[in-house]
């Protein structure tokens, strides 16, 4: 796929989010990944399953998640310096698994200087810190199979070496 097929696909104000998903990683990479995450995105508030209140630091998220089995932590974060104003993080940890991430955002919440580029580096940056296998860019799609690069609706698949 080409640069101007994915920019058409990341900026496509059709209702739907973006959603950015990494397969499983660590809690050791997480904990890293909240931090920077924060760093950018330092308006808002995280809470977890129950609708309580989880502090935004990333000492507060490993502590969180170590004191549970499973659960999830869901943020809605605004940021005035990355290339969108406002997203929305997902935590989950099934008993025994590692921990799921995704970010989602709305089209219409890009920043106007938007590029590809600065997506791509932001995306990186976050995909380098949890150390996961792939990273996925997709529109939402409550029915995709969790980490299919085939699904439906996914326009952006990576894999590491």
């Amino acid at each position: 796929m080409n640069e101007a097929e994915v920019l058409e696909y990341l900026t496509d104000s059709d209702g739907s989010t973006r959603d950015i998903t990494f397969t499983p990683t660590t809690l050791a990479c997480v904990g890293k990944f909240i931090e920077l995450f924060l760093e950018e995105f330092s308006d808002g508030e995280l809470l977890d399953q129950d609708g309580e209140v989880v502090e935004m630091s990333s000492k507060s998220v490993v502590s969180y998640i170590t004191q549970r089995e499973e659960g999830c932590i869901h943020g809605q974060l605004k940021s005035r310096d990355s290339f969108v104003s406002q997203v929305h993080l997902f935590l989950d940890w099934p008993e025994g698994e590692k921990i799921a991430v995704e970010i989602s955002y709305f089209p219409n919440d890009l920043c106007g200087d938007f590029t590809t580029s600065i997506f791509f580096e932001a995306l990186n940056s976050w995909w380098d810190t949890l150390q996961t296998n792939d990273v996925f860019v997709r529109y939402e799609n409550a029915s995709w199979e969790f980490y299919d690069p085939e699904g439906l609706g996914v326009f952006y698949h990576a894999v590491k070496a």
